[in-house]
């Protein structure tokens, strides 16, 4: 009761973290279900550290004293163009000669990861700052987050609401699709898009880490709780929204990295929705 009263009473320190993490895990766990059924899983893992990786390389080149670009070096800008710029080339471009899609998926994670690591050591804000990229290990976020990232959020949810129908249709039988004429290129184009733009900011916020988190396990979880799609968007944007939520205050109470609280309960949802199905099954 007495860390519960603490909690409560430091109010002005979570509530900005808090809103950032519930919306952030509620629009992750809603785009992941196009992730985990796609089968993509790892292009959201290399957009989340190409978006690190912007932001690390904004800090060098910050670093480097680059007042000239002042506006294109800025992390939410940079990350964004480099995700953004990710996301359409892997969208549009279908056809590696003789490296597999997957193998480029890989080769983009690789290089970027590298790339944040090496420029991590070159930075003058430290390994601290790559740390909290990577992990997300602050329980403070930016305050403008708090109006960014919902404003993000909700303009994603309009798209994906409008075009429900067609990015269904072309995410799951594209053949089909294409025989009726639906331009799938640029629809999975648009999809891809509003994942990067999301990943850009959440990156931004919360860390590489929590985000690809965010983005897996609750769509994973509530496939083992239905088998209906549209309840499988909205258990996984629920079930995103508490991991987040509960990872923010389990980080405040215990002191420990937000990154990691965060994905241990989108871990634990995930065990609990297997141990369920496995009740269900057994009945």
């Amino acid at each position: 009761m007495e860390i519960l009263s603490e909690f409560m009473h430091s109010y002005f320190l979570w509530r900005d973290p808090m809103i950032v993490g519930a919306v952030t895990g509620a629009i992750c766990g809603f785009l992941g279900v196009y992730v985990v059924l796609r089968r993509i899983i790892f292009v959201s893992a290399a957009l989340t550290q190409i978006s690190s990786f912007g932001v690390a390389l904004s800090f060098y080149l910050e670093g480097m004293g680059l007042a000239i670009f002042a506006s294109l070096i800025d992390p939410f800008a940079l990350s964004l163009i480099l995700t953004v710029l990710a996301a359409a080339f892997y969208a549009l471009k279908r056809d590696f000669s003789l490296i597999s899609r997957e193998g480029v998926i890989a080769f983009g994670f690789l290089l970027a990861s590298a790339g944040v690591i090496i420029l991590g050591d070159r930075i003058a804000k430290g390994a601290h700052d790559i740390s909290t990229i990577l992990f997300g290990s602050a329980v403070i976020v930016d305050p403008m987050d708090a109006y960014l990232i919902p404003g993000i959020a909700i303009s994603v949810f309009i798209i994906h609401f409008i075009y429900y129908k067609d990015f269904i249709f072309v995410s799951f039988d594209p053949e089909s699709a294409q025989l009726f004429k639906y331009p799938v290129r640029r629809l999975n184009t648009l999809l891809l898009i509003t994942l990067a733009l999301v990943v850009t900011v959440a990156t931004r916020a919360l860390g590489a880490l929590p985000v690809f988190a965010l983005l897996a396990l609750p769509p994973l979880s509530s496939l083992y709780l239905t088998e209906k799609l549209k309840l499988v968007f909205v258990f996984s944007a629920i079930i995103g929204g508490l991991s987040a939520v509960l990872g923010y205050f389990f980080s405040f109470i215990l002191s420990i990295p937000t990154g990691a609280s965060i994905t241990v309960c989108a871990s634990i949802f995930f065990i609990l929705a297997v141990i369920w199905r496995q009740i269900r099954i057994s009945i």
